[in-house]
């Protein structure tokens, strides 16, 4: 078998895995943090605690990518996983918020497993099969995003938090000793022209493309990662009795309904201009978050909670093809590069305001701000649109049309 075949099998399954055990952890914060210490305000301490991983994140990640071009992907994967495994074993053994907040800085300052093997086959594929190899890769992620929280819920519901966190350790570690072992790299190279944060922000001020798509990127991660953190909590407050794998496959429906939608608004943007399914996607979503705060039972929610991610499937896919049609070959390396920070950014000012509203007027007005962030942005982006250069042609074969960037890992 020629080994870049051997590489997709591999990290595949891998990424899959890690995605699993990355999503079986999120949704369930708020309720361990709740265990720990039932006096503390959860809401705020799950704001924080998930923007943490987001804060050194956005300082460590471009320190890796740089890293990865000289010393290779597979290096990286490698550090990555092992850190990351340290860190799950870490917070299974926190006994306070205080601990639980440290081990997710470090988990942002360790991660990369995901986009570094997803880089590790792009690179290391030949170019006639490396669309499709990429595309499997995702599918994979994407995957692994589905099954992770209900699986994270079976696993808390039968043998709590810590065993669940410790499960997810020794699975990434085992994935990582399959990369160690089974996987081979023989090109390493950069995927981009090497450039200062100085030029790229000078390439993201000059361009009205630019603007617009770290705009959508920012607004689209503050929109779905202010509810993650604390979605658990205001499920059991509309169903006190209700199972954790229940509340792991509630929290499992966006996703699902992203990769259902995600393919069609990119089809959409194709042949009306992708402005179209942004402005729909904000205008649908702050829709659907608002109602989600009148939601009576769980029924309602999840339904509601489904439309709401079908509307948000526009937005990243949407944004990574107007980078690919509007952006000259050469820079778009660094476009994407300044593109994920943007959804750190995020990812950072989501929980965190989401955390102080719902921690200061209950966890149902986190609904009412999202829906209102993303509404405001419609209108912000709809004036934008005005100013900025249709796209024209189709987003290129191998361009990411149905990454979700709230993945990680």
């Amino acid at each position: 078998m020629p080994y870049y075949k051997r590489n997709l099998i591999v990290l595949s399954i891998s990424i899959f895995l890690t995605a699993c055990s990355w999503n079986q952890i999120s949704p369930f914060l708020g309720l361990y943090i709740e265990s720990m210490d039932p006096t503390a305000n959860v809401a705020r301490w799950s704001g924080m605690v998930f923007a943490a991983h987001f804060v050194s994140a956005f300082f460590a990640q471009p320190m890796w990518g740089r890293l990865g071009d000289r010393v290779g992907r597979k290096a990286m994967v490698i550090r990555a996983g092992f850190g990351l495994t340290i860190v799950y074993f870490g917070m299974a053994t926190s006994q306070t918020p205080w601990h639980l907040l440290g081990w997710r800085l470090a988990n942002g300052v360790l991660t990369g497993f995901i986009p570094g093997s997803i880089t590790l086959i792009a690179t290391n594929t030949p170019d006639e099969f490396a669309a499709r190899a990429i595309a499997i890769a995702q599918s994979a992620s994407a995957a692994g995003s589905m099954v992770g929280p209900v699986l994270g819920g079976v696993l808390a519901g039968i043998f709590g938090y810590r065993q669940s966190l410790t499960a997810s350790g020794i699975i990434l570690f085992f994935s990582t000793i399959a990369v160690l072992f089974l996987v081979r790299e023989e090109k390493i190279e950069a995927l981009s022209e090497p450039s200062t944060i100085k030029e790229d922000l000078q390439m993201v001020f000059e361009n009205s493309v630019m603007r617009v798509v770290l705009i959508t990127i920012m607004l689209a991660n503050i929109l779905t990662l202010s509810v993650t953190p604390t979605l658990t909590l205001y499920l059991r407050e509309l169903s006190p009795t209700m199972p954790e794998a229940i509340s792991g496959a509630i929290f499992s429906l966006p996703g699902i309904a992203f990769v259902l939608a995600a393919y069609r608004w990119t089809n959409m943007g194709e042949h009306r201009g992708f402005d179209k399914p942004i402005l729909a996607g904000f205008i649908g979503a702050g829709i659907a978050m608002t109602l989600l705060s009148l939601a009576p039972n769980l029924w309602a929610f999840g339904a509601g909670y489904f439309v709401y991610g079908i509307f948000a499937a526009a937005l990243a896919p949407s944004a990574a093809c107007l980078i690919a049609t509007n952006i000259p070959e050469e820079f778009r390396g660094r476009a994407y590069g300044v593109q994920q920070s943007a959804g750190m950014l995020g990812g950072l000012i989501g929980p965190l305001v989401a955390g102080w509203v719902g921690g200061q007027y209950g966890l149902g007005y986190i609904f009412l701000f999202t829906g209102a962030v993303s509404l405001i942005g419609a209108f912000y982006l709809g004036r934008r649109f005005q100013t900025m250069p249709r796209p024209t042609g189709e987003c290129p074969e191998g361009t990411d049309k149905t990454r979700d960037p709230t993945i990680s890992g």
